[in-house]
């Protein structure tokens, strides 16, 4: 699956557990706390609904322009650090007779024994991370931010292609325009996004950083427990055509304040923003503002049943009201 952070929160309790009958707990057990709803102290009076409107959804993704900016925006919460006179490293991949997928795989392998021998050589730990691109014949290459002051000296700059050994190696200090670009898109959208990459169904690390990176992030600790589901793997594509059928739900009340969430559709967003302009045509009046579809509260509460009731599956079918 691809390695993008994305989820949807259970609604169901495991038998034996909270959800269950007070009176099928043994009564030495503690007495169960109810938990609280997820937004109930937000101050938003569901009673009092002004207005309800679906906008745009687009998930963290690397792959889409939006994507990526919800992912800068997340990271540069975490904590970003210092990257004045960082060096910017550049790694390519220079045999075209292999594959573009085996080339990745071969450059992802080999950047984990790249940076081993660079702190060998400076004698010290350092902080990094790294960010994947393509070149215009989907050949990948990686642009490296390492945590080294010093000019690097011209004896330790033969290393570093000998140390990397797949292709070129271009070193300079790292420049603002080069922040910025590590924290661009991929691609803007599925269209520009190299065929293999779209297919490819394993895990895919776009971006990757050490141990003790972000300043303000705590490292999250590891824990083993059985999983909850069965996951399938689906490649980028499937996961890019899952996000055109979902939209924002953004309700508003009478003093303004705004609950959202994120809500499956029966078609694509585009296609059901498209009929709603077609509407405002006809009836020469503006009904939303661009790029946004007002609905009723009985279409939001039909939209949030079906969201909660087709939870397993990655669409909701056409006929779903009809649907067992």
């Amino acid at each position: 699956m691809i390695a993008e952070d994305q989820g949807e929160a259970g609604g169901r309790t495991p038998a034996g557990q909270a959800g269950d009958s007070a009176g099928s707990q043994p009564k030495s057990w503690p007495a169960m706390r109810r938990q609280p709803v997820p937004g109930a102290n937000d101050g938003f009076r569901a009673g009092h609904i002004r207005t309800v409107e679906l906008h745009p959804y687009a998930s963290e993704s690397w792959f889409t322009a939006e994507g990526a900016r919800i992912k800068a925006r997340r990271l540069q919460r975490a904590g970003l650090p210092d990257f004045t006179n960082w060096r910017f490293i550049t790694l390519t991949v220079a045999n075209r007779s292999i594959s573009p997928l085996t080339a990745y795989l071969i450059g992802n392998d080999k950047m984990r024994r790249f940076l081993a021998r660079f702190r060998e050589a400076i004698g010290r730990s350092f902080l990094w991370c790294w960010k994947l691109e393509f070149h215009e014949d989907s050949y990948a290459h990686w642009h490296l931010l390492i945590e080294y002051l010093e000019r690097i000296p011209e004896e330790m700059l033969a290393d570093l292609e000998t140390w990397w050994g797949l292709g070129r190696v271009n070193v300079r200090r790292v420049k603002r325009a080069d922040i910025r670009y590590v924290f661009k898109y991929v691609a803007k959208g599925p269209e520009e996004v190299p065929e293999w990459v779209a297919h490819h169904k394993g895990r895919f690390r776009v971006f990757q950083a050490c141990r003790g990176f972000y300043t303000v992030r705590q490292a999250r600790q590891a824990k083993r427990e059985e999983p909850r589901s069965c996951l399938r793997a689906v490649d980028l594509f499937t996961r890019l055509g899952w996000d055109l059928r979902m939209a924002l739900l953004v309700m508003t009340d009478d003093r303004g304040n705004k609950r959202t969430r994120a809500v499956k559709l029966r078609m694509p967003f585009s296609a059901l923003l498209a009929m709603r302009a077609y509407e405002s045509i006809q009836r020469r009046i503006q009904l939303a503002p661009p790029g946004v579809v007002n609905i009723s509260r009985l279409q939001a509460e039909e939209l949030q049943y079906e969201h909660r009731k087709f939870a397993g599956l990655a669409g909701i079918p056409k006929n779903a009201a009809f649907a067992a």
